[in-house]
Order: structure tokens, then sequence, then C-alpha cells
């Protein structure tokens, strides 16, 4: 079966928006390298977690651009060039930095319970 031109994204909680990690060809980022990525885009980040590498406590960022009502970037036409080209569909289920993300069977389950929820 041929690869769908975009993933499957209804319903999904962006784990890659709300956990995410960051690194490149010269190691992890802090804070201090990833927040003027999000500044020049009209947003900021948050730690919300760590997990511990060889050479450091490693932070798990959340970009405060995601709005958790509507599940959507609320800087969209100016989103972090990383944002433009992520795709879940790459992600290694067996990584540990992939566990979380894309999990369409739960994503399902969250959305019919939404939909039931008294507005």
């Amino acid at each position: 079966m041929p690869r769908a031109r975009y993933p499957d994204c209804e319903g999904c909680e962006a784990p890659c928006c709300r956990r995410q990690f960051m690194e490149d060809d010269s190691g992890w980022f802090t804070i201090a390298d990833a927040r003027p990525i999000y500044l020049e885009a009209g947003t900021d980040i948050k730690i919300v977690g760590w997990h511990h590498q060889r050479d450091g406590r490693q932070p798990m960022f959340e970009c405060q651009a995601f709005d958790k009502k509507d599940l959507r970037c609320t800087v969209y036409d100016s989103r972090p060039e990383h944002c433009r080209t992520y795709d879940c569909r790459d992600d290694d289920p067996d990584e540990w930095q992939a566990r979380a993300h894309c999990d369409l069977a739960r994503h399902r389950r969250m959305t019919a319970l939404r939909s039931k929820a008294p507005r």
C-alpha cells in the first residue's frame, strides 16, 4: 500500500509539540539553544520533563503555541522549520523518543470521549 501523502492527524494530541527533544549534529539542545527559535516564530517553550543522557540531562520541551482545547498550532504560518518538516510517520516506534507519538487508536478513543463530553 502506498504511503499516504500526509499523516492522519485527526484527533492527534500533538506529542511532537508537547513532549519534544531537540538535537542537531552538535548534540542536544538546551533551553537557551531552543528558545530563540520559538521566540522568532512568535511563541515560547517551557521544560516539561527530563531525560538522562550520557553527557547530562536533556530537557523535554513543550511549545506554548499549541492550543490544547482545539488541538492546533496558534503560530502555524510562522512555525519553526523543524515543525514544518517533522513527519511522525518517520518515528521508530521501538525508539524511546517515539513511544508516545502517534498512538492513533488512543487518539481516536480520546476524540470519541471528547465528542460525548458536554460543552
